[in-house]
């Protein structure tokens, strides 16, 4: 077979294999992604197809699309509703579960540099970009298995914002440890100013991009291209904000959490019209299943030695999970949860996308002591999945079935922020009709 055929062959199978995982899933609670990391394995360290030299030398294109990508996803469905006032509880188990995973992982990772495991480069500050880059679950995980199986909604809410929240604490805090050590060799300029200044320019051109799009959107509005436009902007503004020294994964998000909170800002300025119509919503999640298909098929791909920092990924997956257990219980103290429900709130840890784009930009940017850094990344993020795999298929079957519920794709995302159910049933009360001709009136 030709190398153009096997091409062909691999990424059809890289996308049926996606599709049946979510069907697998709904049977097995095993996650899709697991299908996916072994096919990347079976492709890459076992048969030599994809080899970790050529994925290497797509690494940074293929994970800069990949993070605009992401955050595009992410960021457009976090509502401002439920930043503001709706999710109290999300943002305090975000805020201890973060932390904890930063600070766990950064003592390890010194203890592993004592070892002699990591560079003589790696610093306490490449520790808590590691950390940073670590210390947060995966929505694009999270979110779609707690539909699947259908959990009762005030577990689904609270582990689907977290997981929204800490999106957003990795990228900012990796974000702003990659600016902190590449100034570090500029003479005169202090970390700190630097941060300052990164993060500024990141933010001021996303929020005037922005503002911008959310004018275009009247004029695309019904149009057919309108998430080509739409993703053109992303990738434009990228390119925009990082050639201007700026943090372009922070220009995304502002971006992206205006852009699909536009209804809400027409409102309030009454301008109508404004809204990230439901064709752009609906490509883009077609586009960000494609680009996870084939994001955790590169995970796979790229597992292997050197092995020491392979088993210092495994460990830090197992440590991640004992760190987050107190955070979990500091954050539903006095929510009423039951020792199962607690149990599946601990096991909502999962690493994925987030955690892997990341990874591969330290290196990009040219910081010492990180070119290995992926490797202890995508063991981490194997061996999270494999927890939450595990974890979440046994403590699933001990909880009681839940009250019937709203799809996701016909829940308002302001519903994921309630900690209440969703809805006490999914099939709508009858409607009384008139009656036609001689025919009586339906009561």
């Amino acid at each position: 077979m030709g190398s153009v055929a096997i091409f062909l062959v691999a990424i059809a199978g890289i996308l049926v294999l996606g599709a049946v995982g979510e069907i697998v899933f709904r049977k097995t609670q095993l996650p899709d992604v697991l299908w996916l990391i072994a096919a990347g394995i079976f492709l890459g360290p076992v048969t030599g197809i994809l080899t970790r030299q050529e994925l290497g030398r797509i690494a940074p294109y293929f994970a800069a699309i990949t993070l605009v990508v992401v955050l595009f996803e992410g960021g457009s469905r976090l509502r401002l509703t439920e930043v503001s006032r709706a999710a109290p509880r999300s943002g305090i188990l975000a805020v201890f579960t973060f932390l904890l995973a930063v600070v766990t992982t950064a003592a390890l990772s010194m203890l592993a540099r004592w070892a002699g495991w990591l560079p003589e480069a790696w610093s306490v500050q490449h520790g808590i970009l590691l950390g940073a880059i670590l210390g947060g679950s995966s929505s694009i995980i999270i979110m779609p298995s707690m539909a699947l199986a259908k959990v009762e909604s005030k577990i689904a809410n609270l582990v689907n914002l977290e997981s929204a929240f800490t999106d957003a604490f990795c990228v900012v805090g990796a974000s702003a440890m990659i600016d902190v050590l590449a100034s570090q060799g500029t003479q005169g300029q202090s970390p700190l100013l630097a941060l300052g200044r990164s993060f500024g320019i990141g933010l001021g051109i996303g929020t005037v991009g922005a503002t911008a799009w959310l004018l275009m959107l009247r004029v695309l509005r019904g149009s057919e291209h309108a998430y080509p436009a739409t993703l053109s902007a992303l990738l434009a503004l990228y390119v925009v904000i990082d050639h201007a020294g700026g943090s372009a994964a922070l220009g995304i998000l502002a971006f992206a959490v205006l852009v699909g909170n536009a209804d809400i800002i027409g409102k309030k300025l009454d301008i109508p019209g404004l809204e990230l119509g439901s064709e752009v919503r609906g490509v883009h999640s077609q586009i960000a299943f494609i680009i996870k298909s084939f994001f955790f098929t590169f995970i796979g791909a790229m597992l292997g030695p050197p092995w020491s920092l392979f088993a210092l990924g495994v460990g830090l997956g197992a440590v991640l999970f004992v760190a987050r257990v107190p955070g979990v219980r500091l954050a539903v103290l006095g929510a009423r949860l039951d020792r199962n429900e607690k149990r599946l709130v601990d096991v909502s840890m999962p690493r994925g996308m987030a955690a892997g784009v990341l990874a591969t930009l330290p290196a990009a940017a040219g910081i010492a002591g990180t070119e290995r850094l992926a490797t202890i990344v995508f063991a981490t993020v194997l061996t999270s999945i494999v927890v939450f795999a595990v974890g979440f298929r046994s403590v699933r079957k001990a909880l009681p079935p839940p009250a019937p519920r709203v799809a996701l794709a016909e829940t308002p995302m302001d519903a994921l922020a309630a900690d209440v159910p969703l809805a006490k049933s999914a099939t709508p009360p009858p409607v009384a009709t008139e009656p036609k001709g001689d025919e009586p009136a339906q009561e």
